[in-house]
């Protein structure tokens, strides 16, 4: 596999929205370099349904095409494949906000760019979908996160 076909950003990508849903986990107010953001908590999701109606939501805001949702088997991972969502359902990790985001993000660049991969347009559109739901202080958060990861992100998608 050559470099141009590497996801070369994946795992920093997920460190450092792991260390976001964290935040959003607890949600309240955090301490940012001196200045005070109220960070909403994120959503858990109790049931496929309720994924299902929330991604139906935030597709038909961006107006891109909609994405089928199911359950996926297993507990290691949530994924995106051409039109589909798949979340294991039984694992709490992933019947949080910001996994089904991260997804929702893998659709809108599967739509738009025909991209699977953590590159900057991936980035750009996770954080147009956070502070969307999430807000702007959330939206930060993730952008520093990203930064401090290393990560590209670009400033609009």
């Amino acid at each position: 596999m050559t470099t141009q076909n590497r996801d070369v950003h994946r795992s920093a990508v997920y460190r450092a929205e792991d260390q976001w849903s964290a935040t959003l986990d607890r949600g309240g107010v955090v301490d940012f370099f001196g200045s005070v953001i109220d960070v909403p908590e994120q959503l858990r999701f109790g049931a496929l349904e309720a994924v299902r109606t929330y991604v139906d939501d935030v597709v038909a805001h961006l107006k891109v095409p909609p994405v089928h949702v199911r359950h996926r088997r297993g507990g290691t991972r949530a994924h995106y494949s051409q039109g589909e969502i798949a979340i294991p359902t039984t694992h709490g990790w992933a019947m949080r906000e910001s996994v089904v985001l991260h997804e929702v993000a893998h659709h809108v660049c599967f739509t738009d760019r025909s991209s699977g991969a953590h590159d900057r347009y991936f980035t750009a559109t996770m954080l147009e979908l956070a502070d969307l739901r999430l807000g702007p202080g959330a939206a930060l958060l993730l952008r520093t996160g990203y930064q401090a990861a290393g990560v590209p992100v670009e400033e609009t998608v």
